[in-house]
């Protein structure tokens, strides 16, 4: 069990994808570090390039491994009714990066990782949004730490009960997770404890998050969003001795200690409670199980509580999410699937404005009941609001149409589609996307498409495409047309 991931949720990295957060109004500032569609590229990049340690043998060694990572991604979409002057009704881009990493182990004791991130964004001719239509993204340093194997120096010490615990310390810049994810999901630069003993594990840390201004043409975006100076400190429990199924519960809390202007007028200090499950319906012992097999499900529940200072007054949060879903899973050939999935998160119906950190003016001495967390969700391609005073539904299904191909490259493949109904609870209130500016509860659907192609081991091919259509009665004329975003993104791992 292990809570660390090896992709950070950079803002700079997709700069170019913050889709008008940079240099315009905060209509797309939908994640307190960058753009949804920035989070769900990156999110979907993660698994591939995870950090790989070669296993060192008992007699203290010195390995080191290196390569890279080297990517291809275009991007087109439209961007209606954001901001005057706007000469197009679409844009497109095209992001070449590389991330170099090494990783170092000496013994069982010692390993560390370290990536770099070099990325440079170009623009269609006429679709940028300053003067210039191509800039450096980075140098940047992606990921950045050492880990100490705390059983491995247990057990050389003969410390009776060593061989039944895994523990591992790390320092430096790390992705960190809580749960799902909803509550607290970044790279920041954290001391972190992830351990296991019998049918328990957990994570401990405390972290600073990493201070990097979102600019384009060399200028600083004044309306995203930053992450400057904000401290978290949190853990997590989770039993695994139940058969077939998980159950975990985390604390964290965060405190805002950003160096911006107003820094302390506008304080967002913040505390969460989180309780999940995950596993599958089926329950007895091995061959005499009772349910449905294949049918798995998650459900995390999440009380949000702080303070939330507004210049002269000081209220107090009051919030909560929920996120729960079921996926089943056929056996046959082409591996076919399907799943739904609910999610929802307070908003506040006396708070005007974005529902973002130190975003917004809190109705005077109200409670802030607008959930805020430090995560991700998947929330849809196109449209990808932050979880903050929404609601949805997501229907999925995804299958592998040439599992039987002769082609082991054709295997690869799998294609999946999903759709998404949006609404919010406080129709009074904003939600991260500032053109939902009519009191609606309504916000539109959403449908998604996907090709994810593993072409050889280090070869991956992954294209979303998905279409939003807006509701009238949330979004004003010119706001509410159908919005799409389309990406294909080639991934080489050397």
């Amino acid at each position: 069990m292990s809570f660390r991931c090896s992709v950070p949720l950079t803002p700079t990295a997709f700069a170019g994808l913050l889709l008008l957060a940079v240099l315009t109004v905060p209509a797309q500032a939908q994640a307190p570090d960058g753009s949804g569609q920035q989070r769900f590229l990156e999110n979907q990049l993660r698994p591939l390039i995870a950090p790989e340690f070669q296993t060192p043998p008992v007699e203290d060694r010195l390995l080191i491994d290196s390569g890279a990572v080297l990517r291809s991604l275009t991007a087109w979409y439209e961007d209606h009714g954001t901001a005057l002057p706007l000469p197009q009704e679409s844009r497109g881009l095209h992001i070449a990066e590389i991330r170099p990493w090494a990783s170092l182990s000496y013994g069982e004791l010692h390993r560390g990782f370290v990536r770099g991130q070099l990325g440079y964004l170009t623009f269609n001719n006429g679709d940028q949004y300053g003067p210039r239509d191509r800039d450096t993204q980075g140098p940047y340093v992606d990921l950045a730490y050492y880990e100490f194997d705390i059983d491995a120096a247990l057990r050389r010490a003969d410390v009776v009960g060593a061989e039944d615990l895994s523990a591992d310390v790390s320092i430096g810049r790390q992705f960190l997770y809580l749960g799902r994810g909803i509550t607290f999901g970044l790279t920041t630069d954290a001391l972190s404890l992830d351990w296991a003993h019998g049918d328990w594990a957990g994570l401990a840390f405390g972290s600073q998050s990493v201070d990097r201004n979102i600019s384009f043409n060399g200028l600083p975006s004044p309306l995203a969003y930053q992450l400057d100076r904000r401290q978290f400190y949190g853990g997590q429990i989770e039993y695994q001795g139940w058969d077939r199924r998980e159950l975990y519960s985390y604390v964290m809390g965060q405190w805002d200690n950003s160096s911006r202007k107003f820094a302390q007028e506008t304080a967002y200090d913040s505390i969460y409670w989180g309780i999940g499950t995950t596993g599958e319906i089926l329950f007895g012992e091995p061959g005499e199980e009772m349910g449905i097999p294949n049918l798995r499900y998650h459900s995390e529940f999440v009380i949000q509580r702080g303070a939330h200072q507004n210049f002269s007054t000081r209220d107090d949060i009051r919030a909560w999410a929920v996120d729960a879903g079921m996926d089943y899973f056929w056996t046959t050939p082409m591996k076919p699937r399907v799943g739904v999935g609910y999610a929802r998160a307070s908003g506040d119906k006396t708070r005007s404005g974005s529902p973002l950190p130190n975003s917004g003016i809190n109705g005077f001495q109200t409670t802030d009941d607008s959930f805020i967390g430090f995560g991700y969700l998947n929330t849809g391609v196109s449209f990808q609001p932050s979880l903050s005073n929404l609601e949805f539904i997501r229907i999925s299904a995804a299958l592998r149409p040439f599992e039987d191909s002769e082609s082991q490259s054709y295997q690869g493949i799998e294609v999946g589609t999903s759709s998404y109904l949006y609404w919010r609870p406080a129709p009074t209130s904003g939600i991260s996307d500032m053109r939902a500016n009519r009191n609606d509860d309504y916000l539109g659907h959403e449908w998604d498409l996907y090709v994810n192609w593993r072409m050889s081991s280090d070869l991956f091919l992954l294209a979303n495409y998905g279409v939003f259509f807006p509701h009238e009665g949330s979004f004003s004329p010119g706001n509410d047309r159908s919005r799409q975003f389309f990406t294909v993104n080639l991934n080489w791992l050397l």
